[in-house]
């Protein structure tokens, strides 16, 4: 006992309150976790209420709690469910450390006293805010309503039956259905525009596809009480609808559905669900609402769902960047690694052991499909500057040619050349970072047609500034996930760190922002005091100069131009005809 002085007040206290009060007894007791509690025996209005009070292990700096002794009771509305806890005039977010056990007796007795009462019963206003969290946890069954989804059903005549689409989720303590399609006035399903294509699609996911009906009609906003099966098929029947489709048995067993109903106003949405299986069972589902204070990204943000973005290397690095590029705005995506991930890799990598032994492109394209409804994506598990089919690189390069900005997240040099040969090509500005072996820091870079020098301009004045500086403790780590000669010993958050730089760099260009947030080509990141760097997150800018992105027009004359163009004109003449 680490407070002995405040042991003796709360007995003394508690003996005070029996000694002026008729209405309660008490008894101190052990629990069989070693916490101290008190039973009660609390007399209101005729009722003996036994109850026990806990001082929890953090006491006097929480409160001490107050519950039946018998787990099955339910004493009022303000009480965290049979045999839970009651709300009193103290609580955790308003709690000080002067009030006693027997205040807390006392909050127990006014409370019981005015709700219980035979003759004049009160309802007892609550001063507790449940969170939105709070208000589902007795709520396995779950609807989750998005903003066009509501407006979907919003669209539809009154009074009208139509056929809708469901996937349902089962995960961690819940069952979570997804309103994905609605059918239009034509009886064409129309797709949910806010549900991410991952909900149906993902392999990560256990989604189960499901089919149903909505039901607009006024007496939904009336708000019937349904509790089985047969009362809805009254509610249904009453209202004039048709109720054939709702139960359906084939061989015997029921036949899963999805019910809507809706009235005239939002606020009469109730979702209902009948279970497959021998047994006719009714379910409804808690809905959840869109929330109004939902953080939205900024206007200039809205850009980004138009530019393609393609990253090379979907190693710990670049998996990161992908998502989160994806949660920014980014919607368009080519993904380029030949490389799958493996069990090692998952300390750092934002993919899980859900996704080992998958290639590492497509799982995190799989991963991109839930993050957003529009997302598009592109894979090539190709692999560029090594020993592939000629065919294969080549149009890898090919797709890559076609992005709006290019990401090297590989840390190879020679996938370097070919993306800085091919972002000076075709005028596409090309970002990249690495991470320093050991983590003790990292690197992001970028070149931009008429803003930089050319990419191997921006990599070569970056190296002719290391040789000015002293040895590094440990040279960088290439090919981070891959076969590196060193493995690489860095945590996750300070891959995280350099992966986030990356992609504020990477948006900031994107966004051809100016003035940019970044007004140098290349910086070196702390994680720790080491090498150069005297603290975490000490910042080192460096000044960039070198070649431009024009190309060397006096390289080519005219006359090899035009026996050039003499030949290929020949070769079109002799290919066969379509």
């Amino acid at each position: 006992m680490e407070d002995p002085t405040r042991f003796l007040r709360e007995r003394a206290e508690i003996e005070i309150l029996e000694n002026e009060e008729d209405w309660v007894s008490s008894a101190w007791r052990f629990s069989e976790d070693g916490s101290i509690e008190v039973d009660l025996d609390i007399t209101i209005h005729g009722r003996v209420y036994a109850g026990r009070m806990t001082y929890p292990g953090t006491f006097p700096n929480s409160p001490p709690y107050i519950s039946p002794r018998d787990k099955s009771e339910r004493w009022s509305n303000h009480q965290y469910g049979p045999g839970g806890p009651l709300c009193l005039e103290w609580r955790p977010d308003n709690w000080q450390p002067g009030i006693t056990g027997a205040d807390m007796v006392r909050s127990a007795h006014k409370l019981l006293s005015t709700e219980q009462h035979p003759e004049l019963p009160h309802t007892v206003p609550s001063a507790h805010r449940l969170t939105a969290g709070q208000g589902l946890r007795g709520s396995s069954r779950r609807f989750v309503a998005t903003a066009a989804g509501l407006a979907n059903l919003l669209s539809l005549p009154l009074p009208s039956q139509t056929r809708l689409k469901t996937a349902t989720i089962y995960s961690s303590g819940a069952v979570v259905m997804f309103l994905v399609s609605v059918a239009d006035a034509h009886d064409v399903l129309q797709v949910v525009s806010d549900i991410p294509g991952g909900i149906t699609t993902s392999s990560q996911l256990f989604s189960i596809p499901g089919e149903g009906l909505i039901f607009r009609s006024e007496t939904a906003d009336l708000r019937p009480q349904i509790d089985s099966a047969d009362a809805l098929i009254q509610v249904l029947t009453d209202a004039g609808f048709a109720t054939d489709d709702i139960i359906v048995q084939e061989a015997g067993r029921y036949q899963a559905r999805s019910i809507i109903l809706l009235g005239k106003e939002l606020s009469s949405l109730q979702v209902f669900s009948i279970s497959p299986g021998d047994k006719l069972e009714l379910k409804m589902q808690k809905v959840v609402w869109p929330s109004c204070s939902d953080i939205r990204l900024s206007d200039e943000s809205q850009k980004l769902a138009t530019i393609r973005v393609g990253i090379v290397g979907l190693g710990s690095v670049g998996s990161k960047v992908a998502v989160s590029l994806a949660r920014s705005g980014i919607r368009r995506f080519l993904l380029v690694d030949d490389d799958y991930l493996a069990s090692g890799n998952t300390v750092r990598h934002e993919l899980s052991w859900a996704n080992v032994g998958t290639h590492k492109a497509l799982a995190v394209s799989d991963a991109l499909s839930l993050v957003a409804a529009d997302v598009k994506v592109d894979t090539s598990t190709a692999r560029l500057a090594g020993q592939e089919s000629a065919a294969s690189a080549a149009a890898a390069l090919k797709d890559l040619s076609n992005c709006d900005l290019l990401i090297d997240a590989t840390a190879n040099p020679e996938v370097f050349l070919l993306l800085a040969a091919l972002a000076k090509q075709f005028r596409t500005p090309l970002c990249w970072g690495e991470i320093f072996a050991g983590g003790y820091g990292g690197m992001i870079a970028r070149a931009r047609p008429g803003r930089d020098p050319n990419p191997l301009a921006v990599r070569d004045a970056y190296h002719n500034y290391l040789a000015t500086l002293p040895p590094a403790p440990q040279k960088n780590a290439a090919g981070y996930d891959g076969d590196e000669e060193e493995p690489l010993v860095a945590y996750d958050s300070d891959v995280g760190f350099v992966a986030a730089a990356l992609t504020r760099l990477a948006l900031d260009t994107a966004l051809c922002r100016d003035p940019s947030d970044f007004p140098y080509s290349v910086y070196l990141l702390a994680m720790r005091r080491e090498w150069i760097f005297e603290a975490p997150f000490d910042t080192r800018p460096i000044e960039v100069q070198g070649g431009g992105w024009e190309h060397n027009e006096n390289a080519v004359g005219d006359a090899d131009r035009i026996a050039a163009l003499e030949i290929l004109l020949k070769m079109d003449k002799g290919r066969a005809p379509c």
